[in-house]
């Protein structure tokens, strides 16, 4: 008589589906059981909500220094630096034979993609002119809703694809070897394809930081922005 039980264990990572295959009669009863009585796997990814954290406590040549040669500007009057987290957590129902000693599993996983935190950086000569904040925060946020939708973008992709590996597989063999192999699977797969995607954001950031962008900078609140600004080169285009 198979014996049921079920398991669980917080990892930082996902899973990828084995597919150990019966090799004898007996075995073929056992996985045969095993798909009647063990609940199908089960998958569950959330995005979070982004709550953007506010600082102006850094003036804008502070800023345009953080953001390294690579922000491909002579100046950066505000910046978005959000910081990455996934997280999962997976468990799973199975059965152990006594007789074989072999074990068979169906994993259940929750993800979890956040940005926590989310800073948005507003040079602080912005602070006390309304329009000048106004406008720079306004710029950041269109950054920040990048991120947003990344996150939802990927999430329903990773939901599906999860889906696709786990439902209506049984693993079957040894309940150690089991467990390893799929802790190996959910550190070395998917948690860094989840954050290999989520980081694929940087045309949707270019198209945001346009020389047309950086010339309304120098226009707009009747130039106030510009008064702090260097003289205009071709290199800020």
């Amino acid at each position: 008589m198979s014996r049921a039980w079920a398991r669980g264990a917080a990892v930082a990572a996902t899973l990828l589906a084995l597919d150990v295959r019966a090799a004898s009669p007996a075995d073929a009863r056992f996985a045969d059981e095993c798909a009647r009585r063990v609940p199908a796997g089960r998958v569950v990814v959330r995005a979070l909500p982004v709550t953007p954290v506010v600082d102006t406590a850094l003036s804008y040549q502070e800023l345009t220094r953080m953001a390294g040669e690579n922000s491909g500007h002579r100046w950066v009057l505000g910046l978005t630096r959000p910081t990455l987290r996934v997280e999962a957590s997976w468990g799973f129902s199975g059965l152990s034979d006594p007789r074989s000693g072999r074990t068979c599993i169906r994993p259940a996983l929750q993800m979890t993609l956040r940005y926590d935190p989310v800073l948005v950086l507003v040079g602080r000569e912005f602070v006390y002119d309304a329009c000048a904040y106004d406008f720079i925060f306004q710029h950041e946020m269109r950054h920040v809703d990048v991120h947003v939708r990344k996150l939802r973008e990927v999430s329903l992709q990773l939901q599906s694809e999860l889906q696709d590996r786990l439902s209506g597989v049984t693993h079957v063999g040894d309940r150690e070897t089991l467990e390893r192999r799929l802790r190996a699977e959910v550190n070395d797969y998917w948690m860094p394809r989840a954050e290999r995607a989520l980081r694929e954001v940087r045309e949707q950031h270019a198209a945001i930081d346009t020389p047309e962008e950086y010339g309304r900078a120098r226009t707009v609140c009747e130039g106030r922005i510009a008064r702090y600004l260097p003289r205009f080169t071709p290199a800020d285009s």
